[in-house]
């Protein structure tokens, strides 16, 4: 199972941070479809919906 940060714990800026490092490093290393790639690419997607509605509390 692959462990990712929980983002729950993390501000938005640390959680951006985080996935634009591992983004980085995976197209680097031709990693983009690998397990951990994918699994990243979910949690970006929750870190997304989290986003938007900070967005939306902040307006």
């Amino acid at each position: 199972m692959i462990q990712l940060p929980d983002l729950s714990k993390m501000t938005d800026v640390e959680a951006i941070h985080f996935y634009t490092s591992e983004f980085s490093r995976l197209s680097r290393e031709g990693q983009l479809n690998s397990e951990y790639g994918k699994a990243l690419l979910e949690w970006k997607k929750e870190m997304n919906k989290r986003l938007e509605q900070s967005r939306k509390e902040w307006w």
